[in-house]
């Protein structure tokens, strides 16, 4: 199959390759259909492209690079990543802590999950603060 993105242009990949998100994605909960987009131009991020939106994608990221004890109350079974939003200029970048996106690669489906914990940020900064900075 063929598909394409305004991000990434033509993409060729198989059924197999979709995942489907049953309740969509938090404001686009009326998206289903997903690649999974692994750009080794933009690593540590992959991208959550929409298959029925061509011009929707999603940054995601491990969350334990941003916060490496990240350790909320998650339901068993799939990988964990934080959607980010990429600003100009870059250090201005957050990621969404409170609702992590799961993909399980067995099921081949995803879901958004929002965490009871206060804990987390829904705007974490992307990248913190070089150590003794803004300290007294």
């Amino acid at each position: 199959m063929k598909f394409t993105s305004r991000q990434f242009g033509d993409i060729d990949y198989q059924e197999t390759h979709e995942f489907q998100f049953p309740d969509g994605i938090i404001g686009f909960e009326h998206l289903r259909k997903f690649l999974i987009i692994d750009d080794e131009d933009s690593q540590p991020f992959r991208w959550l492209v929409s298959l029925e939106d061509p011009n929707l994608s999603f940054p995601m990221i491990p969350p334990s690079i941003v916060v490496p004890d990240y350790a909320p109350v998650l339901p068993t079974g799939g990988t964990v990543f934080a959607v980010a939003v990429l600003n100009e200029p870059i250090e201005q970048s957050t990621v969404n802590l409170r609702a992590p996106v799961m993909i399980d690669t067995v099921t081949r489906e995803g879901r958004q999950v929002v965490l009871e914990q206060d804990r987390y940020s829904l705007q974490h900064p992307l990248f913190a603060p070089p150590a003794g900075v803004g300290g007294a």
